[in-house]
């Protein structure tokens, strides 16, 4: 997804929300190095997502707590494995799954939101059902027995993506995960797996080794995918952001809220609603 002007404001809020959970004192010395680190490189930037982990990669130098979400997840993912459990869906019924990991996007512990009140709004978000649902679609492009990656977002949400994946392997369908390396403000990491139950569902769990980011990716890279796999089943914005404009070369699933202009539109739907987009 391609920067628009609706990113830079985005950006600073995300940064604002950072500060005030690392509880920094002298908030304008940073963002006067964020914004001045942005600024020199916007125009030539790839996508939104390059500037959050710029931005964040120059907060976290001030805090020294390795994983400073750390406990902002734990508290997300043992809510949202009590909401699950009041709320099982049958595992046959896979649309329904789908639409519980797109709305639990919604999820975002520890960044600037109360999280009990993100579970009150998933209600509402799940009842909206999908704006767009291009789900029949994607399933119908796997073959039987075929091979998906499944590429992870937040903690909270881990939860949904978890039984999502139980169901698409109950299908027939080989599923690999693919997590963070290492901490990134609330996004499921290699140290989440096991707390997760992830490794005991999916095929595989992968990560790229430390210095991997979604948006460094090359295009050997995404080549690679075509020939391991089927399909791509993509969460959230972050994910959106750095690989809706590339050329991923098989079937690939966005699953994600539309929570910003810019990703509603790639969908042709209206904010903060549901979305399965496959991209052709």
């Amino acid at each position: 997804m391609k920067i628009s002007s609706e990113c830079a404001a985005c950006v600073y809020l995300q940064l604002m929300r950072t500060l005030d959970h690392q509880k920094v004192n002298n908030h304008v010395a940073i963002q006067a190095q964020v914004m001045s680190r942005l600024a020199s490189q916007w125009e030539t930037l790839d996508n939104p997502g390059i500037a959050v982990y710029l931005m964040y990669e120059i907060a976290q130098k001030n805090n020294k707590v390795k994983d400073p979400y750390r406990e902002d997840k734990r508290l997300a993912n043992s809510m949202a494995e009590t909401y699950w459990q009041q709320r099982p869906i049958p595992i046959d019924d896979l649309e329904r799954r789908f639409l519980y990991a797109a709305a639990a996007n919604i999820i975002d512990a520890g960044l600037g939101d109360n999280t009990q009140r993100l579970f009150l709004q998933l209600d509402r978000a799940i009842q909206q059902g999908f704006a767009r649902n291009d789900i029949q679609k994607f399933v119908q492009a796997i073959p039987a027995s075929g091979k998906i990656l499944y590429i992870s977002d937040n903690a909270g949400e881990i939860v949904f993506d978890r039984e999502l994946i139980r169901s698409l392997r109950h299908k027939g369908w080989h599923v690999s995960i693919l997590v963070r390396h290492h901490t990134f403000l609330n996004d499921v990491t290699r140290d989440d797996v096991e707390e997760m139950g992830l490794s005991s569902v999916a095929d595989t769990v992968l990560d790229f080794g430390e210095d991997f980011t979604m948006w460094k990716l090359s295009d050997e890279d995404l080549q690679a995918w075509q020939e391991k796999y089927d399909g791509v089943i993509i969460k959230g914005i972050a994910n959106l952001e750095a690989l809706s404009h590339r050329n991923l070369q098989v079937p690939a699933l966005f699953l994600y809220r539309a929570k910003c202009p810019p990703s509603a539109r790639l969908a042709g739907v209206e904010g903060n609603t549901n979305v399965a987009w496959l991209k052709e």
